[in-house]
């Protein structure tokens, strides 16, 4: 599916990097504040999934040859907060508004036009990224020659977009993991066990932020929803290096939506026969509430294609 991409990666290997025999590689999936009780878009169960997700770092430290922390990383005009839009009043959606692209259409829900990139990103879309038939109406050229994006004929683009891969519509959600705020660190017991594992081991947790582009969202840590630039395309390079692993676990919040697509996303890439290494740990990864369906076909779907589905208890390194 990928070998182009994976040989590339490999040729470019340091030919003097550390490797192990059998690496064992836990892949934490947003394990931050704003997802816990007490946060913005608190999980209920969150924080007996971080003593659980503590507790297994400690318990087998010598055993994770890797930890990877994935963090959901927003600034507050971003397409699925409340201050990216409003309706002909001025007021905006409340949390858990879902936006159609009816809703966009007809104007029921506006999206700003002021919002820019900042002065490090020139583009907030890529066109050769986008693809798939761009609609003309999407720019438009002001006074002095510039193109300029549209800002409402992208939301139409995007929750056309969203709708038509059947998945979901867009949903606003509480602004959540804001870059710098409190909410967006990692829960402290979990952050003081990679830091212990870290001095224990020699390792070093490698982190890798999402979800800062302001037009699209990134439920998944490899790809975007609606990829619209480089970065937010799929992460060949976090797979092939995934996949060096002898046995990779996955675990975080919320289990019915970035942890769902993080590890939909890597299974859908993995070989076959090599399913086997792919565990998810039940235990450490909770449901928003109203998504429980959502959960259980997940699960259900993985133990289906031969990933392992355990619980901290189950599992033995």
């Amino acid at each position: 599916k990928s070998s182009d991409k994976t040989n590339s990666f490999k040729q470019n290997q340091p030919t003097n990097s550390y490797q192990y025999k059998t690496m064992t590689t836990l892949l934490l999936i947003d394990c931050q504040k704003d997802f816990h009780p007490g946060g913005s878009l608190a999980v209920p169960n969150a924080d007996s999934d971080a003593e659980r997700i503590t507790q297994f770092i400690h318990q087998n430290a010598t055993s994770i040859h890797r930890i990877v922390a994935t963090m959901d990383s927003h600034h507050p005009l971003h397409i699925a907060h409340p201050s990216f839009w409003s309706d002909g009043q001025g007021n905006l959606p409340e949390p858990f508004t879902v936006i159609s692209m009816e809703d966009v259409v007809e104007g029921r829900w506006i999206p700003r036009e002021d919002v820019k990139p900042s002065a490090r990103e020139s583009l907030l879309i890529e066109d050769d990224i986008l693809g798939g038939g761009i609609p003309s109406e999407l720019y438009s050229t002001d006074e002095t020659g510039n193109r300029q994006l549209n800002m409402k004929q992208w939301c139409i683009e995007y929750t056309r977009r969203l709708e038509a891969k059947g998945k979901f519509s867009l949903m606003i959600w509480p602004e959540h993991c804001l870059v710098g705020t409190e909410g967006q660190t990692v829960v402290r017991t979990i952050c003081d066990a990679m830091m212990e594992w870290s001095r224990k081991t020699g390792g070093s947790v490698e982190w890798l932020n999402k979800g800062q582009n302001l037009l699209t969202e990134n439920y998944s840590a490899l790809c975007a929803e609606v990829p619209v630039t480089k970065k937010t395309s799929f992460n060949y390079e976090l797979l092939e290096s995934l996949k060096t692993s002898e046995k990779l676990i996955m675990c975080g919040q919320a289990l019915s939506h970035c942890v769902q697509y993080t590890v939909r996303d890597i299974a859908e890439h993995w070989p076959n026969e090599e399913m086997g290494k792919l565990v998810v740990l039940k235990d450490c990864a909770s449901t928003i509430p109203g998504f429980e369906d959502a959960s259980d076909k997940f699960l259900s779907d993985m133990v289906s294609v031969g990933v392992n589905v355990e619980t901290t208890e189950t599992l033995t390194l």
